[in-house]
């Protein structure tokens, strides 16, 4: 079967299975500096010089590359943005509000006006200021109220390459992807001479990229479990900011593979944006409990938030589709 036929065929349940994967992931890997303090070793952390939590993040990436291609080939740029914004942004303000509300009740001294601006710059995923004055003051991680949502800016400005890609023509001539992806490889693997937003986003930008040519190249990628498991494999051992689209691809083909887990919700979005605030809440309340017992905790509490967030929120907002970002 090849990826196109998996897509073809609707099999692509199991990416919103992988994603709501990837996000516990995400909150598991940052309960070790939660519980610990912003030097501890998070999962992965000293095998593969990158933690747990990034690997999960390319991951996303890597599954966004290939969905928001399909998307902007769909559609109109004005359907394609207006089907990005209510994904996205109805669900992040009612978060952020949340993470206000929880920041105050566990100690944070802001006024309203400080509250206003910190909601606008973080809403805008432009100039987000992570923390509070005196929230969760007595945790190690003190201060800080919800530090995954900047990956969001990154997100966003992959979104724009790719629709520009795809409105300029370049689904016309399948190898132009992959010099954008073996350029943005390129780019990654000296990320840490580069300037600093620019150095982030370049590894994250690489794993979307091959995202971008999995998709384009869907007709000829064979879905084999020993493919998979071998380009997991192979991204391991390279550097992170090189690997990042070789683990992704191993591992989309053997969720494709696998039988289907069909979801009810998909609460990856809301795992990911609430699993901070949530955790810092359970640090501030018990302030002994170890990272094992914080990650699965944390894991378990956060899932009402999401669930809710799915619900009320991002569903009323979005047309529901398989395994959309």
């Amino acid at each position: 079967m090849t990826l196109d036929e998996a897509f073809q065929a609707r099999q692509t349940c199991n990416l919103d299975v992988l994603r709501l994967a990837l996000a516990i992931c995400v909150i598991v890997s940052h309960a070790w500096p939660r519980a610990l303090g912003a030097t501890a070793m998070e999962p992965l952390e000293s095998a593969t010089q990158r933690s747990l939590g990034g690997w999960a993040v390319g991951g996303f990436f890597f599954i966004s590359g290939m969905l928001i291609t399909a998307s902007a080939q769909r559609g109109t740029g004005k359907t394609f943005w207006i089907a990005r914004v209510r994904r996205i942004f109805p669900g992040l303000g009612v978060a952020l509000l949340v993470t206000l509300g929880l920041a105050v009740a566990f100690g944070a001294t802001v006024t309203v006006g400080e509250s206003v601006i910190w909601f606008c710059r973080a809403f805008s995923l432009v100039s987000i200021e992570h923390r509070l004055s005196e929230a969760f003051a007595e945790n190690p991680l003190n201060g800080v109220v919800n530090g995954p949502i900047w990956s969001l800016f990154h997100e966003i400005v992959s979104y724009v390459v790719c629709a520009s890609f795809v409105i300029f023509g370049g689904m016309r001539w399948s190898w132009i992807v992959v010099v954008l992806a073996v350029t943005a490889t390129s780019l990654a693997a000296v990320h840490d001479d580069l300037p600093a937003r620019f150095s982030t986003f370049t590894p994250l930008f690489a794993a979307f990229a091959w995202g971008m040519v999995a998709y384009i190249w869907r007709n000829w990628i064979l879905l084999r479990w020993e493919a998979g498991l071998a380009l997991i494999l192979l991204g391991a051992v390279l550097p992170w900011s090189v690997g990042m689209g070789a683990v992704a691809m191993g591992l989309v083909m053997l969720v494709l593979l696998a039988p289907e887990v069909p979801m009810s919700r998909d609460v990856s979005f809301g795992m990911y944006i609430y699993g901070w605030p949530v955790a810092q809440s359970i640090v501030a309340l018990i302030p002994e409990i170890g990272p094992v017992a914080l990650a699965g905790l944390s894991v378990i509490v956060t899932y009402p938030f999401a669930a809710l967030s799915w619900d009320l929120v991002e569903r009323p907002f979005t047309t529901v589709r398989r395994a959309e970002v």
